[in-house]
């Protein structure tokens, strides 16, 4: 109980500062609307529109939720289950101040009807970053994370390497309770449909794509899934919206030079190799 009524304070502060996760300018604006309307909505009423059906969509709930640390500072964002039951995959930004001064006291809570808060073992034996003081919005910008302890029931999405990112494939974007989604319960997860526009060819370790999902803040590290052959597979994380704070911005067509465009870093390469070795790891 104590943790939840943390949990909400926390929530509370950040809307209220629309400071999100505060570590990366980009994000300092209401909310990023890309071609129109804003298309998300709680995963309870949209999911069976985006082809979930509710053995899915429980599942969905009790691998994913809120990610976010107490200390020295408030932050919150958004995580899943990453091939265990026992470690996180989010955005590394998550974790780290401004400054690059470590967050502590974090913890994952799922949006499962039961939901579980767990602590989260962020010193390196459990952990594995991007870098050493990794840069919100970039390549390096995720974070492996082991729970103290497992969450019951829950199955992971699975990672499909043999069928890379595409143009134009369908994803179903699912976030804890980014900003502006006041009206949805904090316990329902926000989800939305939207479209992979473009897969640049990544100079880096890690890959990553541009869609044209909508965004806010604490939308990092948003899980993205892609029906593969008839199943969900967990295809990657938010990690960085665009820059606007002009509302006559918002809802503009697809365009990454205006900053009408969101950008996921894939589960594959760098990430799936750290994520196998952690979860190796004694």
């Amino acid at each position: 109980m104590k943790h939840a009524v943390l949990l909400l304070s926390l929530l509370l502060l950040l809307t209220a500062a629309l400071r999100a996760e505060s570590v990366d300018p980009r994000l300092l604006h209401r909310v990023n609307i890309i071609d129109g309307t804003d298309d998300r909505g709680s995963i309870v009423e949209l999911g069976p529109s985006l082809g979930l059906s509710g053995k899915e969509i429980g599942r969905i709930r009790r691998v994913s939720g809120y990610v976010g640390c107490l200390s020295p500072s408030p932050s919150v964002g958004s995580g899943a289950l990453f091939l265990t039951d026992r470690q996180v995959l989010t955005a590394a930004h998550i974790f780290f101040e401004p400054s690059g001064r470590p967050r502590s006291k974090c913890f994952f809570r799922n949006q499962a009807a039961d939901s579980v808060m767990i602590d989260l073992a962020v010193d390196p034996a459990n952990a594995r970053f991007g870098s050493k003081t990794p840069k919100a919005g970039s390549n390096d910008d995720y974070a492996i994370v082991r729970l103290v302890g497992p969450v019951e029931g829950a199955e992971p999405f699975p990672v499909d390497t043999a069928t890379p990112v595409a143009v134009g494939d369908s994803l179903i974007v699912v976030t804890a309770h980014p900003a502006g989604m006041e009206a949805i319960d904090r316990g329902t997860p926000v989800a939305q449909g939207c479209k992979v526009r473009r897969v640049p060819r990544s100079s880096r370790a890690t890959n990553f794509y541009r869609t044209d999902c909508d965004a806010t803040g604490s939308s990092s590290g948003g899980m993205h899934l892609s029906r593969v052959g008839g199943r969900l597979v967990f295809r990657g994380i938010t990690i960085t919206t665009g820059p606007w704070r002009d509302p006559a911005f918002m809802g503009v067509p697809y365009n990454e030079g205006r900053g009408s465009v969101t950008t996921a870093l894939s589960t594959d390469a760098a990430i799936l190799e750290a994520g196998r070795a952690l979860a190796a790891a004694p």
